[in-house]
């Protein structure tokens, strides 16, 4: 199983939505998650 929780802490600071939760890949794709994902992989190697 895979859990993953991505917030908008500017306009959700107390964390109650959790915008992966259920998306679609279109909508992973418009949050610029898989972007993220690649910047972090990356880091994660320097």
């Amino acid at each position: 199983m895979l859990f993953r929780e991505y917030y908008d802490l500017v306009n959700d600071p107390y964390q109650l939505v959790n915008k992966l939760y259920n998306a679609t890949p279109a909508q992973e794709q418009a949050l610029g998650i898989p972007a993220l994902a690649a910047q972090l992989a990356a880091d994660r190697t320097s």
